[in-house]
């Protein structure tokens, strides 16, 4: 069961239904509820995978009783929670680099990255003494297996969730409308935008051979867009129905491509993420406070260990060290380009203008660089790509180019090259606004229902088009 199927649509508002009859008194029965309807969510990718999901919760509810300032039982929790990743997501990947035959068939289970990290960090939360001890089972099961954040994420924090299973949350009207839309913008991203640029792009990057510079070129900028709002899109879905259940879920995307730098990208890119490895890596490794070469050596391990977290492949890898290099090699240099637009003979509003479009364009094209590795099938293909975009393209590729043959048609190329400016027109309103979504629920009500009408006749007619399957279910 995925987010975009009739399956789920089935089982959503079942579970919603079911959850406001309950009193609002009745937290127990309600969280069982939840519980069992996550848990049964969980099982539609593979019954198995419950018992999985239940190890893991068992090891971190456990050992949380005894590991206030108790290092010894953190590392034993650490060790146990991240062997089990270690087997089920990089076992094969080790033998396959070793040349050892493990006599394995291990199939990934889904979303097992995502629960291992949201388990550590409540154990390290109470070791830390910023979490209280949960003594109810129900509950921390419950906060381990929510089944909008289950599969992909975001990567809540047992601080902020925990509580908010005690609150009584009734049936607010204005509040489930502001879930509603936040998952109809979901679905209108995945949709119509993120699975019409993936035909574009599987196409392109599944015919590195015989493609030229300039498709490469196309197809590498359309996947960091299809990507944005592949993930984005799971994103808005998940904490649109956390709200609907009154559960406020972590922020994970704060519009990434009006980011004027690489740090400042990955500071709005994948948050829930981010803060993770901020604060369970990359301060424990020491963060800045330690010198310039500590920072940047510590920036590299973050990101490199964040590039194997999406998967067990050496085009992770490189793909993670690149985005840590490029970020290491911008604050190192920023001193130099500083002094060099200071020294630059005309300066205004107008050029300050110019010079942020500058950086934001070079940050898009940065970060589509290091997601060419992140796409590949291997790293040959990514540096067979790369060298192609740099040496073939010439004045006879850009005339024979016809952009509508690279899978999607003329109309549909129309539709998502208009829907991607749409996409970041409204980006731009929230990068100044803040919450779109709250600005449509006070506004008039034609103008409200325009809007309604507009996302749900898009997203009907491109239900059938591109891939379903949502990218980040690989990781």
């Amino acid at each position: 069961m995925i987010f975009n199927s009739v399956s789920f649509a089935v089982f959503f508002p079942a579970a919603v239904l079911i959850y406001f009859i309950l009193p609002a008194k009745a937290g127990k029965a309600r969280r069982i509820w939840l519980l069992l309807c996550s848990y049964y969510f969980y099982m539609t990718q593979g019954a198995g995978y419950a018992l999985l999901l239940l190890l893991a919760t068992l090891i971190t509810y456990i050992t949380a009783f005894w590991v206030y300032k108790n290092r010894f039982l953190l590392t034993l929790s650490f060790v146990l929670e991240l062997s089990l990743l270690f087997f089920f997501k990089y076992f094969n990947f080790f033998c396959d680099t070793f040349g050892i035959k493990s006599g394995f068939n291990i199939l990934l289970p889904v979303g097992i990255s995502f629960y291992i990290f949201k388990s550590l960090s409540y154990i390290a939360d109470v070791f830390k003494g910023e979490c209280k001890t949960e003594r109810d089972f129900v509950k921390y099961a419950l906060f381990v297996s929510f089944f909008p954040e289950l599969l992909a994420g975001p990567i809540s924090r047992a601080p902020s969730v925990l509580p908010q299973f005690d609150e009584e949350h009734s049936f607010e009207y204005e509040r489930v409308r502001h879930g509603l839309l936040r998952m109809l913008w979901g679905y209108f991203v995945k949709l119509v935008i993120a699975s019409r640029l993936s035909i574009m792009v599987d196409l392109v990057f599944s015919n590195v051979d015989y493609a030229d510079g300039l498709q490469l070129l196309v197809a590498a900028l359309s996947f960091s867009v299809q990507i944005y709002c592949d993930f984005m899109s799971y994103s808005e879905i998940a904490i649109g129905a956390g709200e609907i259940f009154g559960i406020r879920l972590h922020e994970n995307f704060r519009q990434p491509f009006l980011a004027t730098s690489l740090s400042d990208t990955w500071r709005r890119w994948h948050m829930s993420l981010m803060q993770w490895f901020k604060d369970y890596l990359y301060i424990p490794l020491g963060g800045s406070r330690k010198g310039k070469v500590r920072k940047y050596l510590n920036i590299l391990i973050v990101f490199t260990l964040s590039g194997l977290w999406h998967g067990a492949a050496f085009t992770y890898i490189v793909w993670g060290f690149l985005s840590g290099l490029l970020q290491v090699l911008g604050e190192a240099t920023q001193g130099v380009r500083k002094r060099l637009l200071t020294a630059f003979p005309v300066k205004n509003s107008f050029t300050d203008k110019v010079h942020s479009y500058y950086m934001r364009i070079m940050t898009y094209l940065l970060f589509s660089f290091t997601a060419v590795f992140f796409r590949s099938e291997s790293v040959p293909d990514a540096l067979k790509i790369i060298e192609k975009i740099f040496t073939d393209i010439n004045i006879s590729v850009i005339q024979s180019f016809d952009i509508t043959a690279l899978g999607l048609g003329t109309f549909n190329l129309c539709i998502a090259f208009a829907m991607v400016v749409f996409l970041f027109i409204t980006d731009i309103i929230k990068e100044k606004k803040g919450d779109i979504f709250c600005l449509v629920c006070g506004s008039a009500w034609y103008v409200r229902w325009a809007v309604y009408l507009f996302l749900t006749l898009a997203i009907i007619f491109s239900a059938n088009i591109g891939a379903a399957k949502f990218i980040y279910f690989e990781f």
